[in-house]
């Protein structure tokens, strides 16, 4: 069971860092703390939107699906991370679906109470525009690496910006979690378990990454950077 909300969950979010405490202790209340477990999911897409999601703990992944089954995953939410702002102020359904891919405890930011603080503070509308303008930037991003990198290079640069975030210096190269399927990793990069799986094999023949059952060990970093 999800511990209670509390005013430290409202100073993780940088969006309310202009509320007094006084403020930040009655908004703490409006709160919805939940969690899920591995492969559940938090949101699905098409469905009304409650408010948006700040990530305690655990991580999840952030996709749609297309009429043909495949998925393009957006993003992964981490810890300290946020999601399903939009539908908030576009007054739509949700985006995307929202799935737990490891055990997630996440604090529920209620629309109404959302609304009603960027009415009232410009602080806060000023922080969410902020964030906003972020997101678009990554989504362009996103959109320009889709459409103008090859597999194998929207792999490598997934594969360097975990290593450069999350990675672990060994004797051997830099070790990675593996907390994503291939058929996940696949929808990250756009496209398809098969071609990610021969690619991987490329790396590792080349001596580039070694695949194992619950880590990525990056051998050469230097030689991944090229691949981008």
């Amino acid at each position: 069971m999800a511990r209670p909300t509390s005013i430290e969950d409202v100073r993780a979010m940088a969006y309310f860092d202009s509320l007094s405490d006084g403020e930040a202790h009655r908004f703490a209340r409006e709160l919805v703390a939940r969690d899920y477990l591995a492969r559940e999911f938090v949101v699905i897409e098409g469905e009304p939107a409650r408010g948006f999601y700040y990530v305690r703990s655990g991580k999840a992944r952030i996709f749609r699906t297309a009429t043909d089954g495949r998925e393009q995953t957006f993003r992964l939410a981490g810890a300290r991370d946020t999601f399903g702002e939009v539908p908030i102020f576009d007054g739509g359904p949700n985006p995307a679906t929202v799935e737990a891919i490891e055990p997630l405890e996440v604090v529920l930011v209620p629309a109404e109470s959302v609304v009603r603080l960027a009415r009232t503070d410009g602080d806060v509308a000023m922080a969410l525009l902020r964030h906003f303008a972020r997101r678009l930037r990554s989504f362009t991003e996103l959109v320009e690496q889709i459409s103008l990198q090859t597999v194998q290079a929207r792999l490598a640069r997934y594969l360097y910006q975990l290593a450069r975030e999350e990675g672990v210096q060994t004797e051997n190269g830099i070790l990675v979690p593996r907390e994503i399927t291939q058929q996940d990793l696949a929808s990250l990069v756009g496209s398809v378990r098969e071609v990610v799986s021969r690619t991987l094999k490329v790396m590792e023949e080349d001596g580039i990454v070694e695949v194992r059952r619950r880590d990525i060990l990056i051998r050469d970093l230097e030689a991944l950077n090229r691949l981008l």
